[in-house]
């Protein structure tokens, strides 16, 4: 089953936060016991792999270099679905990390946007009910 899902990989500089801050989102943690600089979850049927930046490998040299020279995630945006939208404002405001866009209702949704420990951007949006 798992080959067939779709997995999102983000490196982060403090695994234990990065995971922390995804499981109070609602992600659902897959444990992994023999993956000790990964971690594995799930928010549906996709799967986020957060890997430690400076204890898992990577494909080469300049991927490293690249990858630990710029802004981590530049251009990508992580969008989760949000169940209450103010409560999860107000998580984001108590663990301190950047808010990019205020809450606002777009038409389809109310959404905002963040940046998460490792300045991954991250949208969520909750639909009216």
């Amino acid at each position: 089953m798992a080959a067939r899902q779709l997995k999102v990989g983000l490196r982060v500089r403090d695994l234990d936060r990065s995971f922390g801050l995804y499981r109070q989102l609602g992600f659902r943690h897959l444990p992994q016991p023999q993956q000790a600089n990964l971690r594995y979850l799930t928010f549906g049927h996709t799967w986020l792999i957060l890997s430690h930046v400076d204890k898992h490998g990577y494909h080469n040299a300049e991927r490293e270099s690249q990858t630990r020279s710029g802004p981590p995630g530049l251009g990508f945006v992580l969008v989760v679905p949000a169940a209450d939208l103010d409560a999860t404002y107000a998580l984001w405001r108590r663990e301190g990390l950047p808010v990019t866009l205020e809450p606002e209702d777009v038409g389809w949704a109310r959404i905002f946007y963040g940046l998460d420990p490792d300045g991954y951007e991250v949208m969520f949006e909750e639909f009216p009910a």
